[in-house]
């Protein structure tokens, strides 16, 4: 019976793994792509001899420059800085630089080393967003990053994958220099809730800490302060400074990053 069930399974999967190349071939013939034109292409890569390209070499800086000062006018446009702040909206910056340089440099590397490179990292992506389990949107475009780099080093593109990642470090703590916290106040009545968000502001205030918004609820004595806390914070920290500003006063607190 196992035997028989074994069979069967290999069966199955000879019959997906058929149909699934059967599909590939559709599709890439749909695209003006033939198996035989697939087989020719060249993917170069160069390895550390890269190093004497200087040509390829201020054409990426050039890339990487222009793709920072475009997504820097789109990530402090006047419009998006009136819209109401949240600790999701001061992430978002980080997210929006990491892949707008993830997507440069896929564009660099199918045009300066092959097109198929493209179908790769397409195939890449399929992975990674059917199976991980990553609810971080952080942590997701870390690991497409990290991904794109290997691939480089792959490709024999070391050059580019050392480029690529020191920008991404340079990116990653530029943006992580603050941490977007948020702390929800409930005080007893209005005036209670008025004195606490004092204390609160004058204590965040005098540890450097930015206060990027202030959300008072209309009909609940509560609200949100939303701030930018100096360097890598935890819960804790942020309890001991409430402790220490709200002792003697009705209010409830509630941290969240």
């Amino acid at each position: 019976m196992t035997a028989g069930l074994l069979r069967l399974s290999a069966i199955a999967a000879a019959l997906f793994a058929s149909a699934g190349a059967v599909f590939a071939q559709t599709a890439m013939e749909s695209l003006g792509v033939s198996g035989e034109a697939l087989q020719g292409v060249a993917v170069t890569g160069g390895g550390w001899s890269q190093w004497r390209n200087t040509d390829e070499a201020l054409l990426f800086i050039g890339d990487v420059v222009t793709t920072l000062i475009l997504t820097a006018a789109i990530v402090h446009h006047p419009v998006r800085r009136r819209l109401a702040l949240s600790v999701a909206a001061l992430r978002l910056p980080r997210l929006f630089f990491l892949y707008a340089l993830t997507g440069m440099t896929v564009g660099f590397l199918v045009l300066q080393h092959g097109y198929i490179i493209g179908f790769v990292v397409f195939g890449i992506g399929a992975l990674l967003r059917f199976r991980s389990n990553l609810d971080d949107p952080e942590d997701t475009v870390e690991m497409i990053l990290v991904t794109v780099l290997g691939l480089c080093v792959g490709l024999d593109l070391p050059i580019m994958a050392i480029l690529v990642g020191v920008v991404a470090w340079m990116v990653i703590w530029l943006t992580a220099r603050k941490t977007p916290c948020e702390i929800a106040l409930k005080a007893d009545d209005r005036a209670s809730l008025d004195e606490s968000l004092a204390r609160v502001s004058e204590a965040l205030k005098e540890r450097g800490w930015e206060i990027a918004a202030t959300h008072h609820s209309h009909r609940k004595s509560s609200a949100e302060v939303i701030f930018l806390a100096a360097g890598a914070v935890t819960e804790p920290d942020i309890e001991n400074v409430l402790d220490e500003a709200l002792t003697g006063r009705p209010a409830t607190w509630k941290v969240s990053f």
